[in-house]
């Protein structure tokens, strides 16, 4: 799985914010065959 280390990283990559998380958000980009899902882990 994609693990993006910021917000800004994920948006520019082009994945939208779909759910929060205890540690950061779960992201999405709709592709050809369906969505693909990454992490967004943000460091306290």
């Amino acid at each position: 799985m994609l693990i993006f280390h910021s917000v800004t990283e994920a948006l520019n990559a082009g994945y939208h914010i779909y759910d929060r998380t205890q540690t950061g958000y779960l992201v999405r980009i709709k592709m050809e065959r369906g969505w693909a899902l990454a992490l967004i882990e943000l460091v306290f």
